[in-house]
């Protein structure tokens, strides 16, 4: 496995059915479909849906995917834990062609993930979004239920993207919580950067992070750095700052190889969500990565 491998495999849930993207549940299996037959279907990580619809993709699923599928699909399913009906949904799945790989659920605070966390089946893994600034009392929970964080990196207004102290001080936290991770929202473009908040012309444009950023930073806070390197490589705007070689990754003072990285995305950073597949892609192609 080379360096963009070790960085890239399995990376980005297809969340097509959420904001911006917003797309129907058949327009949403379709492209997911065409991503896993491309070249970039190494990519590729789970189909995000919500629990609420789980029954309307399991009949979409049948009518478009299942005489084709050579492989299970893999699904993250998103959970209002407190919604007995959501947890009943999943319990009562039928998989078949499909495996439910994990669940997504918020909590506002510690007693919230508590009982999140009770409530969700424990044979799959199980993330938590929460405010970042409640790591402390909720990151300690997660860790002793085996549980996993998110982090929301992005959104359809500027004011909700968290600034790079931010994500710095979650991902020190969550390490040294021993805790792994997702991302979601926001994370279509691989270096941070200005861009339109959606694809409508009269969108908002803002900085946005950049998932190659983001996760490169995630990987030297799980070797021991410290809020001030984790800074610098989140705020990093220019492409040309991050180098790929055969089997190593470097910028700044900083370089990792193909080891390393694996060990983070298998033990730390494990994805992130995006409602576009072909933007990354795209993006990473410009660069010369792919």
């Amino acid at each position: 496995m080379n360096a963009a491998e070790a960085l890239l495999t399995r990376i980005v849930d297809y969340a097509g059915l959420f904001p911006p993207a917003a797309l129907d549940m058949e327009t949403a299996l379709r492209h997911y479909q065409r991503y896993l037959a491309g070249d970039e279907a190494w990519m590729l990580g789970s189909f995000v849906v919500q629990a609420s619809r789980l029954g309307e993709f399991a009949q979409v699923f049948d009518r478009i995917c299942c005489d084709e599928q050579e492989n299970p699909w893999t699904l993250s399913v998103v959970c209002a834990a407190e919604r007995p009906e959501e947890v009943r949904a999943v319990e009562e799945f039928q998989e078949g062609a499909l495996f439910i790989a994990s669940l997504e659920c918020k909590a506002a605070d510690a007693r919230a993930a508590e009982a999140a966390l009770a409530a969700l089946p424990p044979s799959r893994a199980r993330y938590v979004e929460f405010p970042p600034q409640r790591a402390a009392e909720i990151l300690p929970v997660l860790a002793a239920n085996g549980a996993r964080a998110k982090i929301r990196t992005g959104g359809l207004t500027p004011e909700i993207i968290p600034g790079p102290e931010v994500v710095a001080r979650f991902f020190v936290a969550c390490a040294q919580a021993g805790v792994a991770f997702k991302a979601t929202a926001g994370l279509h473009h691989p270096v941070r950067g200005l861009h339109a908040l959606t694809s409508d012309a009269a969108s908002p444009r803002a900085t946005m992070h950049g998932f190659l950023n983001l996760f490169l930073a995630a990987a030297i806070a799980y070797f021991g750095a410290g809020e001030a390197a984790l800074m610098k490589t989140l705020s990093e705007s220019k492409p040309a700052a991050f180098r790929l070689d055969d089997d190593v990754i470097s910028w700044h003072d900083q370089e990792l190889i193909s080891d390393q990285l694996e060990q983070v995305r298998r033990h730390f950073a494990v994805s992130f969500g995006s409602c576009s597949f072909a933007e990354p892609v795209r993006d990473l192609k410009e660069m010369r990565w792919l």
